[in-house]
């Protein structure tokens, strides 16, 4: 083999492997930027995540101490979160809407899957997670099996 066809293979290699690697590097970083931006947050109102998870565009965690749910979108935008202790939730529930997929009646496609929170005091309006619709998430599977290990998670700690 001669030094041309080797340092070829070598530029090739580099070629496409470089652009993997800043890609995961990348999205790594993002994500540690955005888990110690909510941490600060969370830390001016003396809570401390136990368990938390960066889902596409949602970040979603809780303290299983003080029992607090957190919530924002990802990126955090204008150190805003969303703070919910669990004491002043009544229940919560999954959410998966389904719509017939067209010529085929007995399938249908998963349009929504979101986690929804109705508070105990009436004046509250319920809020939903959502962890998949049009605009949010990738896989409808993957986000009712990490909806539903959140809402266990949630319920859990409800008691």
């Amino acid at each position: 083999m001669d030094l041309v066809s080797i340092e070829l293979g070598i530029a090739m290699l580099l070629l496409f492997v470089v652009p993997i690697v800043y890609a995961v590097t990348n999205q790594s970083r993002k994500e540690k930027k955005t888990i110690k931006k909510v941490e600060t947050l969370c830390g001016l109102g003396n809570i401390k995540l136990t368990s938390s998870a960066i889902l596409h565009t949602l970040f979603i965690g809780i303290d299983e101490n003080s029992k607090t749910l957190v919530t924002s979108t990802v990126p955090v935008k204008e150190e805003h979160i969303d703070v919910f202790p669990l004491k002043e939730v009544k229940s919560c529930s999954l959410i998966k809407i389904q719509i017939p997929k067209p010529g085929q009646p007995n399938a249908s496609t998963i349009e929504k899957v979101a986690i929804e929170i109705s508070f105990k005091d009436k004046l509250r309006k319920n809020h939903q997670i959502i962890f998949f619709d049009d605009e949010i998430g990738i896989e409808p599977l993957v986000s009712l099996n990490q909806a539903s290990s959140w809402l266990t998670l949630i319920q859990d700690n409800l008691k």
